[in-house]
């Protein structure tokens, strides 16, 4: 057996082991499709001042990414977009959001609107900076 350790490795390595896994996942998860979203803001110019991503799996909702412009940091922009994730969620059966924040992003924002932290990596991804798993059930 020959076992290799590449730093960079090519994209056809990483899609071998990406398709491996996905195959072996789906015969333990439900025959479902899974839906990408995104909900996002803009000002009365129609700018665009931030959103976020996600993706929606039978009753479970995982936010990707969040990110607001820093002019609208603090103005109740971004619990408008996670009040209307929400809604739509539940509009589509969704029971609970999930999402990971740093340290030094939104963690208590995200627990001010009801976010329960059931996860951390301590000193990852370097040290002083934890990785906090976060979700809040939807009904």
């Amino acid at each position: 057996m020959n076992v290799q350790f590449v730093l960079n490795p090519p994209k056809n390595i990483k899609d071998v082991i990406y398709q491996g896994l996905k195959s072996f996942n789906l015969k333990n998860l439900p025959d479902e499709e899974c839906h990408s979203l995104a909900c996002y803001a803009e000002d009365e110019n129609g700018d665009f001042v931030g959103g976020l991503t996600g993706e929606l799996f039978t009753t479970s909702l995982f936010v990707e990414f969040l990110w607001l412009d820093e002019s609208k940091r603090k103005s109740g922009t971004g619990s408008l977009l996670m009040s209307k994730l929400e809604q739509e969620a539940l509009k589509r059966g969704v029971t609970a959001l999930y999402l990971d924040t740093y340290t030094f992003q939104a963690e208590g924002f995200y627990l001010k609107l009801g976010f329960k932290e059931v996860g951390r990596y301590t000193d990852f991804p370097s040290k002083g900076i934890d990785k906090i798993f976060l979700q809040k059930s939807l009904v």
